[in-house]
């Protein structure tokens, strides 16, 4: 009877070291999905400049939260007002960053030809940088 206890209780600690692994993969999945995503939010700005090389400094934000169209929130429906391309282009981009990454803040610097585009958001751990993409349009 000893034995069968002793079975059942490492099976047990075992079962629940496996169950641990998988909560720690399904974090990691979490994190390197939105790693990507911010990846493709910075590249998505950087089409967005090239289609508008005229004017790349009206490009540029400050550190700061990323606004919605939805009072600062993600805005599904989405429609640009008729403002200047570089205007319409930073508030889409702006309400697709709000939208698919949690609490996202952004700053995007023009320096001559070189566009950098920094993107962080909450990502559960202090030890993540947040992504800096830079390009030169």
């Amino acid at each position: 009877m000893i034995e069968i206890l002793i079975t059942v209780l490492i099976l047990g600690i075992g079962i629940l070291g496996v169950a641990s692994t998988q909560v720690v993969s399904l974090q990691m999945n979490t994190q390197s999905q939105s790693r990507s995503q911010a990846v493709l939010l910075a590249e998505d700005l950087f089409d967005r400049i090239r289609a508008n090389p005229d004017t790349p400094n009206d490009y540029a934000l400050a550190q700061g939260d990323a606004q919605g169209a939805n009072n600062g929130g993600c805005a599904t429906s989405f429609v640009p007002a008729n403002a200047t391309v570089a205007a319409n282009d930073i508030a889409a981009w702006e309400n697709s960053l709000a939208c698919l990454l949690p609490e996202a803040t952004r700053a995007v610097t023009v320096n001559g030809n070189v566009v950098t585009v920094t993107i962080d958001w909450d990502q559960n751990d202090a030890n993540m940088n947040p992504v800096v993409v830079r390009t030169q349009i």
